[in-house]
């Protein structure tokens, strides 16, 4: 009886354990859910999705500054210019489920001792269904950390967080978007930079991440070194909006521009970017510039550091990563190697192909471990320690009889074929230990390069398993044969060991 009581008892802990946990279990609520949730708690202001906001009007003593969505972003209307994006996601951010932190006073009040008076500034927020939500937005209260609200149609007066609306009061500038020419690199297709001394640079793309340099040489180029200048353009942010006034091009070095970089697109209309003289001011330690969009008449003031990478030399922007492969696409690789003084037995042919996401040898038998993976990784991804000769020439470099020779091919029917050819000058670290260095080149380009030695030690790996697995696959055989033989030649029993 007492053993049952003892269970009984078990039996009611465990059920309230259950029944605490669903009462307190985290919950998505819907926006019409958590107001009520929060009603008798704190004091609901607002609540709705964010993706819903589509205007917000802020009317202050000195005017209205209105935003508003448009099919190509949020524009300041009126103004007509862009709208900072940082600060459309912040009214979106610091409103959509604002509460009350307390109810000051619950009906009619002296405006004035809260700043709801002439002075107040009044926020209209307009959603995608055509409705609407007005509050007035007052001063800080005494502790400095909330400001008073009171939301229109209402006689209440709230406390809300001070980052909930102390950013309405803030100049026009600080609603304007400050990084005036950013793009998503993805969609360019050509660049084109004008440089001080005549110097110029000139990029298209040839692949998703390929491009070749036009100007002042003409080779492939560095998908992440053009990313590089790209990114340079694109986080430009304005430090001073100058002036919306672009009649006088001469005064701010504009009329004929240090620099003048374009930047071409597949689905948009070019930008191209004047760079003007020094401002004579700093931001910090970094010295400003006149800058402006040659379409618009907005002229700003930005660090003045664009160039530095633009006129970085030539050979920056060449191409090292030159087999232009991806090694996820693969689908199969077939590896010779001629053998060395050191491993003269790892002569040979080895192809491994990609199915089912597994490394198989030519006989269908799974590899087994990573090598095909190392190889895939390290021979499509290799980067050249140093650019040699824009062609090989015969006998110089040891392509005509190479170390190693690796045949690429992936599922799109794409292939690629890596040579190496004979050891270039070794690199010496600073122990004094030298480190082994052959020159490599992609047969479908022209260009010859110097590697370290990682592809050919992956190489070499493939083969030590591939001889093994051989190895193995003959001492099976030379048993089963054995066993033919000691049985007269009948045949081996389904099921008996080989």
């Amino acid at each position: 009886m007492k053993a049952f009581r003892g269970t009984l008892l078990a039996l009611v802990a465990l059920l309230a354990l259950l029944g605490a946990w669903w009462m307190v279990r985290p919950v998505e609520l819907t926006p019409a859910e958590k107001k009520a949730a929060l009603k008798g708690v704190e004091k609901p202001i607002f609540v709705f999705e964010k993706a819903n906001l589509v205007k917000v009007e802020v009317t202050r003593p000195e005017g209205t500054i209105v935003l508003a969505e448009r099919a190509d972003g949020w524009w300041l209307e009126g103004e007509e210019l862009r709208a900072s994006r940082s600060m459309v996601n912040r009214v979106k951010h610091q409103l959509h489920d604002l509460v009350a932190r307390a109810t000051v006073v619950d009906g009619p009040a002296d405006d004035a001792l809260y700043g709801l008076g002439t002075s107040t500034i009044h926020v209209k927020l307009t959603f995608r269904d055509g409705s609407t939500e007005e509050f007035d937005a007052g001063d800080p209260n005494p502790s400095g950390v909330s400001f008073y609200i009171r939301k229109t149609g209402d006689t209440a007066v709230y406390t809300v967080k001070k980052s909930a609306v102390d950013y309405y009061s803030l100049s026009l500038a600080e609603f304007r978007e400050r990084r005036f020419a950013s793009f998503d690199s993805k969609d360019v297709d050509a660049l084109a930079a004008d440089l001080p001394g005549g110097k110029r640079l000139a990029f298209q793309r040839t692949g998703e991440r390929s491009w070749d340099m036009l100007e002042p040489r003409q080779f492939a180029a560095n998908d992440s070194e053009i990313r590089g200048l790209l990114g340079r353009v694109s986080a430009l942010k304005a430090i001073q909006f100058v002036t919306d006034d672009d009649a006088d091009l001469a005064k701010y070095g504009l009329a004929q521009p240090r620099a003048r970089i374009t930047i071409r697109f597949s689905g948009r209309e070019p930008l191209t970017l004047l760079l003007g003289a020094p401002t004579g001011e700093k931001d910090g330690e970094y010295v400003l510039a006149y800058v402006k969009l040659l379409d618009e008449p907005t002229i700003y003031a930005a660090r003045d550091g664009l160039l530095e990478d633009y006129e970085a030399d030539t050979e920056t922007f060449r191409l090292k990563r030159f087999a232009r492969m991806d090694p996820n696409t693969l689908a199969s690789l077939v590896t010779t190697f001629s053998g060395d003084e050191r491993d003269p037995d790892l002569t040979g042919t080895v192809t491994v192909k990609m199915e089912a996401d597994k490394w198989f040898w030519d006989t269908g038998v799974p590899v087994p471990g990573s090598t095909p993976k190392r190889l895939a990784t390290r021979v499509a991804n290799v980067q050249a320690d140093e650019f040699v000769a824009e062609a090989a020439t015969n006998g110089e470099y040891g392509f005509e009889k190479p170390l190693a020779t690796i045949v690429m091919n992936d599922r799109g029917g794409e292939s690629r074929t890596i040579v190496v050819g004979k050891g270039a000058p070794p690199l010496t670290d600073p122990e004094g230990h030298e480190r082994e260095r052959f020159y490599a080149r992609a047969v479908e380009f022209p260009e010859v390069y110097i590697i370290d030695s990682g592809v050919v030690d992956v190489v070499k790996d493939l083969m030590r398993e591939h001889r093994r697995k051989a190895t193995g696959d003959a001492e099976k055989t030379e048993r089963r044969d054995r066993i033919d033989q000691e049985r007269g030649g009948a045949a081996v029993p389904p099921g008996a060991p080989k």
